[in-house]
């Protein structure tokens, strides 16, 4: 005799089978109270707070421009003055230079010094804001 589906034979027992599975696993794992979850909750893992602390760097010094020295006496001698109708020079002698000079005209410079005025008495120079004026001849 074959069997076939459904069919039992005699003397057989069908064995009855209950898993008694809970629906969930939530009756069987106690979760903890959401306030356990707080820090996790106030920083969140793909928040930009949750990267360490990293200082700025330090600002690059600003840079100072160089300031020219501006000597008390600038050591120098007015060797003579020529004054034409049309051009006015001055030639202008280094103490320290041993006794080296040039021919400058007004507006030129020497030696860092620019040359503002020349008259018959003397000349004026500049430099950073400080004017001095040298005398061709000294006064009475």
């Amino acid at each position: 005799m074959i069997l076939g589906l459904g069919e039992e034979t005699v003397g057989s027992q069908r064995a009855a089978w209950n898993a008694e599975l809970p629906r969930s696993m939530a009756s069987h794992v106690e979760r903890p109270r959401t306030d356990a979850y707080t820090e996790i909750v106030a920083h969140p893992i793909f928040s930009k707070s949750r990267e360490p602390f990293v200082p700025l760097p330090p600002a690059p010094p600003l840079p100072v421009p160089p300031q020219q020295a501006v000597t008390a006496d600038p050591g120098f001698i007015v060797g003579g003055i020529m004054i034409t109708g049309r051009a006015s020079k001055a030639y202008l002698l280094s103490k320290a230079g041993g006794g080296v000079g040039s021919w400058v005209d007004e507006k030129g410079t020497f030696q860092g010094w620019t040359v503002k005025t020349i008259d018959a008495s003397g000349v004026r120079i500049e430099q950073v804001g400080r004017t001095i004026e040298l005398q061709l001849y000294p006064r009475n």
